[in-house]
């Protein structure tokens, strides 16, 4: 006696299914394990030998703000890259490598783009590294803080050291 097995529509179905599960689960499994840290490279491997050569100390490599703005029910979002924050002395820096569609520094680049670097990063400066020119432009801003704020500091500073006076008188003349 001779037996026949016709597959159904949906056995096949089941069987191509699983196979392609099985195919995803290998493939995610086996195939797609990079690297923890992937090596640097070009401008990024010139520049990083630089600042250690000149006794800049590396603390973040690839560091990025993301920033968030509302204007009604408007969001305009915008993400602040820096290739690496370094720290030489007690000054921490923001680098960023010029890349080479980079057309040069100009006072709205200044506004627009290093500024806001400047201040989400929390920095003392920013280095400017132009590995294929060989050149390095620091960047730095200053402001003048209009009079009635720098009042309002100094008032809140000697109220603070007028508090601290009274505390250790206090405790001096009660202990």
């Amino acid at each position: 006696m001779e037996r026949t097995v016709i597959m159904q529509w949906r056995d096949l179905f089941a069987l191509a299914g699983c196979l392609a599960m099985v195919y995803w689960l290998g493939k995610s499994v086996f195939f797609s394990k990079r690297p923890t840290e992937v090596p640097l490279r070009g401008k990024l491997s010139a520049a990083r030998n630089w600042l250690d050569d000149n006794g800049y100390q590396i603390v973040r490599v690839r560091d990025r703000v993301e920033f968030a703005a509302f204007y009604g029910d408007k969001e305009y979002k915008k993400s602040f890259i820096a290739d690496f924050v370094v720290r030489k002395g007690a000054k921490y820096y923001a680098v960023k490598l010029a890349s080479a569609r980079d057309t040069g520094v100009s006072g709205a680049k200044l506004r627009e783009q290093w500024f806001p670097v400047y201040v989400v990063f929390g920095v003392q400066g920013i280095l400017r590294i132009d590995v294929d020119e060989e050149r390095v432009q620091v960047i730095d801003f200053s402001w003048k803080t209009p009079g009635h704020l720098r009042r309002r500091a100094m008032m809140q500073r000697l109220g603070w050291f007028l508090l601290g006076v009274l505390v250790a008188m206090a405790w001096l003349h009660g202990g």
